[in-house]
């Protein structure tokens, strides 16, 4: 609990440099930019996840705007863990209350599993637009079949409405929230390691896994 309490701060001062980033590029106020999301004061804990600055000042807008996306994802996903809205105007996980309850165990394992799927049906839609040998390929006839029954949106569309540009920040929200459901579902796992959010061949590899170890 503290140390997810800790991390969302931590998370939350990284949008709001990034938002400022983003806002600057785009020629806006930061009050003006569509995430709204409050300052949470001094980070005390997990400083080593803090977004050096210097480095967000090295960064092309493109990719300002993509680690926005990605770190909303995060945010998004702790403002889930502690059943706090984060539509509402100014989000502050840094003033959470002390009795506020985390989701446990078993729903940060389903929301994994979801989050995966969605992630994996997005690279997937990306791949059918853009890769034909994949499309030629003996797989793509069974993965598409399961594509099409994992409902994934963005920007409230079907993914196959979306934009590239729409699939590619969406992919990025989704592989931020991967990172953190995975962090806080083993401590033992770095903040930040490229392998939080790796997605597997299959949409729900630990079904698949789960079924192959139980064939006689």
């Amino acid at each position: 609990m503290d140390d997810a309490r800790r991390m969302a701060v931590a998370v939350q001062a990284n949008l709001v440099q990034l938002k400022t980033a983003d806002a600057k590029h785009r020629g806006l106020r930061s009050d003006q930019h569509d995430i709204r999301v409050a300052a949470p004061g001094a980070v005390r804990h997990f400083r080593e996840a803090l977004i050096d600055h210097r480095l967000i000042a090295s960064y092309q807008p493109q990719e300002v705007h993509l680690r926005l996306h990605e770190i909303w994802g995060q945010f998004c996903l702790f403002c889930w863990l502690f059943s706090e809205g984060n539509t509402r105007r100014d989000a502050n996980l840094a003033t959470l209350p002390p009795e506020v309850e985390m989701h446990c165990e078993t729903a940060l394992i389903a929301k994994e599993a979801e989050i995966h799927a969605l992630l994996w049906r997005i690279h997937f839609e990306q791949r059918l637009r853009h890769d034909r040998e994949y499309q030629a390929s003996d797989r793509f006839a069974e993965e598409n079949g399961v594509a099409q029954k994992i409902p994934a949106t963005v920007f409230n569309k079907p993914v196959g409405l979306a934009s590239d540009k729409e699939l590619l920040l969406g992919a990025c929200e989704y592989a931020g929230m991967l990172a953190a459901v995975r962090w806080l579902s083993d401590r033992r796992l770095a903040w930040a390691a490229p392998d939080l959010m790796a997605v597997s061949d299959e949409p729900f590899p630990s079904i698949t896994e789960s079924k192959a170890n139980n064939r006689p």
